[in-house]
């Protein structure tokens, strides 16, 4: 096993494709392929299956991965240690949701940037089955969520802060400024909710599943932005059910009321999560820091 082989190796999984990888590296193709069957045959173990012009990374080549990336890593670090390194790109990708990004991500961001101007981060959206699918897969650094508790052996959840969930509505609704109602009474109004299985909306369906009601909203959609804009332009016609922290600031405007329901109460956990396996950077670990600090 050689060095070269191991940069390869990842170029390859990186671009889940022999011809970018060689491409981007100035190699053949065939000398891509050969370095990788190499490494195949040292492990005894197929790293890729290949499909045509793509190729995808075994469960064997996942573990793997892992591995050398951390050995990679302390290459790259001992080379900058002895003065022979190449100046390298402080790189991060965070997975979130999409109201996390709109609501919570900006100020840490502001913060992240204002003391390390140079990092490059990348961010990507989705839900947190997907987010936690992509960082068991090495595609994401870190993952930044909402959600129930969820626990894995496999993974180091290193930030935990409960946030409530909240039914809202304009000022102009009937059910504004009435003290607690009947849940009933919130299933009469347009709702306007994230899309199904999302896990805020997955805990109030099982509540009303429970309570044999059910919901039939006008609109679903995954950005609670748009839900935001709508109620406020609504005339006082709606009602949504969001996390607090995206509904903060309307509520101080006076742009929107909160609305209490009667023996009804759910809240979610931020929740900040790597892999175990995870090579951590210097870039997570700031990050990490910098979240903590946000979320006191």
């Amino acid at each position: 096993m050689e060095i070269r082989q191991l940069i390869t190796f990842r170029k390859v999984a990186e671009l889940q494709s022999f011809s970018k990888a060689a491409e981007s590296m100035g190699y053949s193709q065939s000398a891509v392929t050969v370095q990788i069957k190499a490494l195949e045959k040292e492990f005894n173990v197929r790293f890729f299956d290949r499909y045509g012009k793509t190729v995808r990374i075994t469960p064997a080549g996942i573990q793997f991965q892992r591995r050398i990336d951390r050995i990679l890593n302390e290459l790259d670090s001992l080379h900058s240690d002895l003065g022979e390194g190449k100046l390298q790109t402080h790189k991060l990708h965070i997975g979130t949701l999409s109201s996390l990004c709109s609501f919570m991500l900006p100020e840490m961001m502001k913060r992240y940037y204002s003391e390390f101007p140079d990092y490059h981060v990348k961010i990507t959206r989705g839900s947190p089955t997907e987010l936690i699918d992509m960082m068991e897969h090495n595609e994401l650094d870190i993952i930044y969520i909402l959600d129930a508790l969820r626990f894995d052996t496999h993974w180091r959840r290193v930030v935990q802060k409960k946030e409530p969930v909240v039914f809202v509505c304009a000022p102009e609704c009937r059910l504004a400024d009435r003290g607690e109602v009947e849940m009933e009474e919130i299933l009469e109004e347009p709702l306007m909710l994230t899309e199904v299985n999302d896990n805020y909306r997955f805990a109030l369906e099982q509540y009303l599943a429970f309570h044999n009601l059910s919901i039939s909203p006008i609109l679903e959609v995954g950005d609670p932005e748009v839900i935001l804009r709508i109620l406020r332009d609504n005339g006082g016609r709606g009602v949504s059910f969001l996390p607090y922290y995206a509904v903060r600031g309307a509520l101080e405007r006076g742009e929107l009321r909160e609305v209490s329901v009667r023996d009804f109460q759910v809240n979610m956990h931020h929740q900040i999560i790597y892999y175990k396996e995870k090579w951590v950077t210097d870039e997570m670990l700031e990050f990490i820091r910098i979240a903590q600090n946000s979320l006191m």
